[in-house]
């Protein structure tokens, strides 16, 4: 994965990033390790220089009803396949299963992150996006919504990205200089701001101009 840089005395590099999405069998084995671990309640402990920033609460919400609703009307639906595809149809069942559990688990256990210098504006199973704290003025509350999930564009302004699990976001990172920042489709956008999704934003807000005063 391709870093766009960012000059040389911040020491650091600035883009998406998603080592998850290196191989089908990798982002599956992350998968199922955040699973397994987010299944045993092991807790999530940041290092020395870490604060966290949960995010996706209200996509889990969903992806847990629509879950739900597949294993109760999977029970019904299995009493009329036939014989032979029946098991096929539990398979069905099981992995669609594992794939909804497994996109909370990653949510949950990949939450933005104040890492030392670097702010992490992370989304689960899809991209990540890191900015250098000495790049950022400060953030600000503003519910808004940008089509699409992961590190995108943001429609109608070509100075900004937005990166989150799903379309709707609620807190807007002002850059203190344009910063360009590589998309995995669409080349490189410089971005002045940062559209983003915090499940409390205003304690994300606070946190973030925190570190960066």
């Amino acid at each position: 994965m391709s870093f766009a840089k960012v000059p040389d005395d911040d020491h650091m590099s600035v883009g998406a990033v998603n080592p998850r999405r290196s191989s089908a069998a990798a982002w599956s084995a992350e998968m199922l390790r955040d699973l397994a671990l987010w299944s045993g309640r092991r807790p999530l402990e940041p290092a020395d220089g870490q604060r966290f920033i949960p995010h996706s609460a209200d996509a889990r919400m969903v992806v847990w009803a629509v879950a739900a609703t597949d294993l109760v009307t999977g029970l019904p639906i299995d009493t009329i396949v036939p014989t032979a595809l029946r098991a096929l149809h539990i398979l069905w069942t099981v992995v669609l299963l594992v794939l909804s559990l497994g996109f909370c688990a990653m949510t949950v256990r990949t939450p933005h992150m104040i890492d030392g210098p670097v702010l992490r504006i992370r989304t689960g199973p899809f991209r990540e996006l890191a900015i250098p704290l000495t790049a950022v003025r400060s953030a600000r509350r503003a519910h808004g919504s940008a089509p699409g999930h992961g590190l995108r564009r943001v429609p109608d302004d070509e100075t900004a990205v937005a990166c989150s699990v799903t379309s709707a976001t609620s807190v807007v990172l002002e850059l203190d200089r344009p910063v360009p920042v590589r998309l995995r489709r669409g080349g490189v956008v410089t971005a002045e701001r940062v559209h983003w999704a915090a499940d409390d934003p205003a304690a994300a807000v606070r946190l973030v101009n925190a570190a960066v005063t």
